[in-house]
């Protein structure tokens, strides 16, 4: 059910003045942020987040200053009660679909495909009536016509998947409604890696995991990895997630904030990678570029991105369930943007007991990732995110009494 505006506004300014209270000590602070600076800010905004949710564990790496720097909560396991580390692997749920947006990238670069190729032109079993108008880049950005969050269950297999495609039929014409979708995306990362000759996993590990040094992010974890994989918890019970099909496109990657980190690094200065891997950088530009507007927010393939600077508001609110589970007028840039180094450039995702979130600003060199092992409310974790980046970002210099103004009622 669509929550009120007023309802959803009420939610937000509790949501800012609970993060804003608790530290109010650094925004004075003009300088650079000590190490004792930066830990406190953290504490104070994770700590009282995993007490409200009963968040068994939590990992978190901030970027700043140009180094990452690593904060570890809680257990990865509640049996055993085995610490959570920087090298603890979580469920990224749908933050997987950044990493399919690049590897989508690299097979543009290389050129597999084209984002405007019809999709019957990569799956000739789709031709029906229904496919003739809809591209690659309408299903990397969810405007393909209303594909469903889910594929529904008896999608099972190959044979029934194609099926399920062949007959679905949209309720809106391509490019013209965002519905957040992993069947959409799920299948744009098929096609995209398909005359590639290899499966998705072996060519997400080699066009982008190797080349990144990702060495602990996976869609199967392996046998020498298990003892670093949390468990995640719903309703105190440990769960873990049972990959359907398009799972590897759409959510199925696993890693840790060591490995979010170099990731994000790249992302925040594509610049920075090897020139042996121009491909690649010119594919996470591709990932970050906008192509579709939907009110405030732009969508590239897998990250979303607003215009920064942007009130705290805006950006919790545009993490609400509403978001992703309605379709929203979109609106095509008459020329893709390429990335904006002025963008709050994000994405979350959950499993059923995990919960993460990755957001950076390019041009303030500021990004965090937050790693949970259970799924709690996606506007708690941007509203924490938020808190922590404005008290990273050393240009900013209001007082106490200016930051507390986002608690003031509208």
């Amino acid at each position: 059910m669509e929550d009120h505006p007023m309802k959803k506004k009420t939610l937000t300014t509790l949501l800012l003045c609970t993060a804003l209270a608790v530290t109010p000590w650094f925004s004075a602070v003009a300088a650079p942020m000590t190490q004792q600076q930066v830990t406190r800010l953290v504490d104070d905004t994770i700590k009282p987040l995993l007490e409200k949710q009963h968040i068994p564990g939590m990992a978190v790496a901030v970027l700043y200053q140009g180094q990452p720097q690593f904060f570890n909560y809680g257990v990865a396991e509640t049996e055993h009660q085995r610490a959570v580390t920087q090298h603890t692997l979580f469920e990224l749920g749908s933050v997987s679909k950044t990493f399919t947006g690049v590897a989508a990238g690299v097979a543009i670069q290389t050129g597999l495909i084209n984002l405007n190729d019809r999709v019957a032109q990569h799956c000739p079993e789709l031709n029906g009536a229904q496919w003739q108008k809809i591209t690659l880049l309408n299903l990397a950005t969810y405007t393909a016509g209303g594909l469903p969050l889910q594929l529904p269950d008896e999608v099972t297999d190959t044979s029934s998947l194609q099926h399920y495609f062949q007959q679905w039929q949209p309720q809106w014409p391509a490019g013209t409604m965002r519905n957040y979708s992993n069947a959409s995306i799920g299948l744009f990362g098929a096609l995209a890696v398909k005359n590639s000759g290899l499966s998705f996993a072996d060519y997400l590990n080699t066009s982008v995991f190797q080349p990144l040094k990702l060495t602990r992010t996976f869609i199967t974890v392996p046998p020498s990895a298990q003892a670093d994989y949390a468990w995640g918890y719903k309703d105190g019970q440990p769960v873990r997630v049972t990959p359907g099909m398009l799972a590897a496109e759409a959510y199925g990657v696993k890693s840790s904030t060591g490995d979010l980190v170099k990731y994000m690094q790249a992302n925040i200065n594509p610049a920075s990678i090897s020139s042996d891997n121009k491909e690649l950088a010119k594919a996470i530009v591709s990932a970050q570029t906008r192509y579709y507007r939907v009110g405030n927010m732009y969508q590239g393939l897998g990250w979303e991105m607003v215009n920064w600077p942007i009130s705290p508001d805006e950006v919790i609110a545009g993490s609400g369930n509403d978001i992703a589970l309605h379709a929203w007028p979109a609106t095509a840039l008459k020329a893709p943007q390429s990335a904006v180094a002025s963008s709050w450039v994000h994405k979350t995702g959950s499993t059923n007991g995990f919960g993460a979130y990755i957001a950076f600003i390019p041009e303030k060199q500021l990004g965090i990732v937050m790693l949970a092992n259970k799924n709690y409310p996606n506007p708690q974790r941007v509203a924490a995110a938020w808190q922590i980046l404005q008290g990273l970002d050393e240009s900013k210099q209001e007082d106490a009494g200016d930051k507390t103004a986002f608690c003031h009622p509208h």
